[in-house]
């Protein structure tokens, strides 16, 4: 999908954050809960939570300039949120967690990334003039991955 490219760097989030789903989904070695709980909470404190706030912060209040925010996909983005930093903190908090979390997780952050790359951006990219989308771009974190 053709992505506007202002929204370039949300998107090279949202493919890392589909390479984390991938391996959680698949996580089935409770041998390697340690290292998995690490490799969550470093993806969450690198990149996860800033992204998060990269949408609740400058997109979506960008987006609320133009239209409603009061639509079930919007909603069903930010309970989404919720859910995932749920998740996070369970297995922030659980050193023994059960391989069934990280695959929950897994499976609500592949979710949320396809719902929002389309559905939620492309309805901004339909309402946002260009150019202040332009300036959102500047407002993003950089990924720790690509540094984008």
């Amino acid at each position: 999908m053709k992505r506007h490219e202002s929204l370039h760097p949300l998107t090279h989030h949202h493919h890392h954050t589909l390479v984390m789903a991938q391996k959680l989904k698949k996580f089935s070695d409770s041998d390697r809960i340690q290292p998995t709980t690490r490799e969550v909470i470093d993806f969450w404190i690198q990149d996860g939570e800033k992204h998060f706030r990269d949408e609740e912060e400058v997109l979506l209040p960008l987006y609320a300039q133009y239209e409603s925010m009061n639509q079930p996909c919007i909603q069903e983005m930010l309970i989404q949120h919720v859910e995932i930093r749920s998740y996070i903190r369970q297995i922030r908090m659980n050193q023994s967690a059960k391989p069934e979390l990280f695959r929950q997780l897994g499976a609500l952050l592949e979710k949320h990334v396809r719902l929002e790359e389309r559905t939620i951006f492309p309805m901004i990219e339909k309402v946002v003039p260009e150019n202040y989308l332009y300036q959102a771009n500047g407002q993003y974190h950089r990924d720790s991955h690509s540094g984008y």
